[in-house]
């Protein structure tokens, strides 16, 4: 099966920079978007990094070995984040959420860590590949939404990997919060629900953009054939 997507990524109206980043390989069957955080500098150092690697290497081998090396290159990027914020000081703040999608014929793998998204729409029903790792903590202003998973969070990284089966007429949407937050559950399933992905991308974002927008928003939409 042969696959083909289509990516988008704005700042958004609120802020003056984008620290998300997104990275995609139709011939190899790779798609990555991650949603950076520590200000510009920092966050847009951190999401570009994992992007930058994946440009600059190539998979090979069965599927659970190009699995295994994801992951590898995954800890390596934690490791050198940690590094940097260890160098600029225990206050810093610099890290990145990540989804990554994985399709090699019917065989595929979600991998994330953080709050970005993987979305399946199949026989008309929509769900959820990936669950959020955060959780809503109280604040002056309500409640406000933290992760308890990221690259360069403190500690070992834990990643969640789940293989799982794709079929033929999939479509996949991989997205950073600041996309999904401003959609409702049937906005994107009307999203995907197209023939051609740039109209439904366009469908999403357009409502997207229509409306506050107060945070970087990327999003990937990945259709099997």
């Amino acid at each position: 099966m042969a696959c083909i997507s289509h990516s988008f990524t704005h700042p958004g109206h609120v802020r003056m920079n984008n620290e998300d980043a997104y990275f995609t390989n139709d011939d190899s069957g790779l798609w990555i978007v991650c949603d950076g955080m520590g200000g510009h500098q920092e966050g847009n150092f951190a999401s570009h990094l994992v992007t930058d690697i994946f440009e600059q290497i190539e998979l090979r081998g069965s599927f659970d070995q190009k699995i295994e090396a994801i992951t590898s290159q995954f800890y390596n990027i934690h490791r050198i984040l940690q590094k940097k914020v260890h160098k600029l000081g225990n206050n810093a703040v610099i890290g990145t959420t990540l989804v990554l999608l994985l399709i090699e014929g019917e065989q595929a793998v979600s991998i994330h860590c953080g709050d970005s998204r993987c979305y399946v729409y199949r026989n008309n029903t929509l769900s959820m590949v990936t669950q959020d790792h955060a959780r809503n903590i109280p604040s002056e202003t309500g409640e406000r939404k933290a992760l308890t998973k990221a690259l360069c969070a403190p500690g070992e990284l834990s990643l969640e990997v789940k293989k799982f089966i794709t079929k033929k007429n999939d479509v996949f949407l991989l997205c950073s919060d600041g996309f999904y937050d401003n959609l409702s559950h049937t906005l994107i399933k009307e999203g995907m629900d197209v023939d051609i992905l740039e109209e439904g991308m366009h469908l999403m974002c357009s409502k997207v953009l229509s409306g506050v927008a107060d945070d970087n928003l990327t999003a990937t939409l990945v259709g099997v054939k």
